[in-house]
């Protein structure tokens, strides 16, 4: 009966490990690789692999659930023939593994219930079904059965699990102590890292910045940065929400980094003001940018910059009304938006995209290299420290 046990155990265990390797392949394509091909197992919007494996339920502690499936398996099979290993070195270690089948069963059992959770959550939460995830909870309930005691519902297997591990870990305590530091740390590396989640990373990264009601970087005056520092510039529309976005990163890399200068420069998706662009994506985007650029003249572009981004005026009113908080002459201010000065500013600044090479925003320009659509905040700090680094090795050409 044991044999007979430990063959079908293999042949599960087998089975689950290689669904489990296919599913790592899976998550792996899907995160990233952004060019990836639609696997075999996602047919529609419901029977849809992919689909589950984009999603942060595909985790846990920041791993994929498919490597902890694969993690399960190894060690069923592990246990499974860890006789042979005890046969061959006796009075070692592995002699703390006194019943391995009630391993097995509760593993088995305790995957079977995660299993029973995370298709509920996929049922009713993300309206996506993995078959290949659901064959291994079925693989998981099968191991479970076959390799549970005759005698008892799973007591008798939970309770000599529950026993043995106390007693292993009370003859191997300082074993015991390594081991969970070691995978501790691990798993809160992966947690905070989100190392295995590119997608998820940068979701949480954009987050950040999204929920800021209020620039909490922002700046008064003409300058953000330090006036000497290195200039990275940033093309952008007002009415864009992912320049309002990448403002508050630039504000708060400036504010981080104290050897850089962020140069603002407009480039409306407007035609009013814009003739490289085929038509109006933002109407009013040239007079929000023309009202920045008259604040300049009082030395508000920041304050009146950041005002924008966060209040979303819609019409000219709404700006002359806001822009009483910035302690600025009125008058004048009008005055400058319909002046011939602030006109040749703004279209200088969209020469200088069309120039550059720049049709989008927001648009980021590190070393004179144009870094178009949004980015998330540690993506622009690895920009500025790779070019750092090639600043660095050209000077000691």
């Amino acid at each position: 009966m044991e044999k007979k046990k430990t063959i079908f155990i293999s042949i599960f265990a087998t089975i689950g490990l290689l669904l489990t390797i296919e599913l790592a392949i899976i998550f792996f394509k899907v995160n990233f690789n952004e060019q990836f091909s639609a696997s075999f197992c996602s047919v529609n919007n419901l029977i849809d692999c992919d689909g589950v494996a984009k999603t942060n339920y595909s985790m846990f502690l920041g791993i994929p659930l498919a490597l902890w499936g694969m993690a399960f398996y190894l060690l069923t099979l592990f246990l499974n023939f860890v006789h042979l290993i005890q046969n061959k070195f006796k009075n070692t270690i592995f002699d703390v593994f006194k019943n391995p089948k009630s391993y097995i069963a509760t593993l088995g059992l305790i995957s079977f219930a995660i299993s029973i959770c995370l298709a509920t959550i996929s049922i009713f939460k993300i309206n996506k079904i993995c078959v290949l995830c659901f064959i291994t909870y079925f693989i998981d309930l099968f191991i479970a059965i076959i390799a549970k005691s005759n005698k008892s519902f799973f007591i008798k297997d939970i309770k000599n699990t529950v026993l043995d591990f106390i007693d292993g870990v009370k003859k191997y305590t300082l074993l015991f102590i390594a081991v969970l530091i070691a995978f501790v740390s691990f798993v809160t590396y992966t947690s905070i890292s989100m190392v295995f989640s590119p997608q998820q990373k940068i979701q949480k990264s954009f987050e950040e910045f999204m929920t800021m009601e209020k620039n909490k970087y922002a700046v008064s005056g003409n300058i953000l940065g330090n006036p000497n520092g290195e200039k990275i510039y940033v093309y952008s529309d007002f009415m864009c929400p992912f320049c309002r976005v990448t403002n508050i990163m630039a504000s708060k890399f400036a504010h981080e980094q104290k050897e850089i200068q962020i140069i603002h420069m407009n480039f409306p998706l407007d035609t009013s003001c814009n003739q490289y662009i085929p038509h109006t994506v933002h109407p009013g985007a040239c007079t929000l940018a023309k009202y920045a650029l008259a604040a300049k003249k009082q030395g508000k572009y920041w304050d009146m910059s950041n005002l924008i981004f966060d209040e979303h005026p819609s019409n000219e009113a709404d700006i002359l009304y806001l822009s009483e908080k910035l302690n600025i002459d009125i008058a004048q201010l009008v005055n400058d938006v319909a002046s011939k000065e602030v006109e040749s500013e703004l279209l200088k600044q969209i020469d200088t995209a069309h120039q550059k090479g720049i049709y989008g925003t927001p648009t980021i320009v590190i070393d004179d290299i144009p870094y178009m659509s949004a980015m998330p905040y540690y993506k622009i700090k690895t920009l500025y420290n790779q070019a750092k680094k090639r600043h660095k090795k050209a000077q000691k050409q």
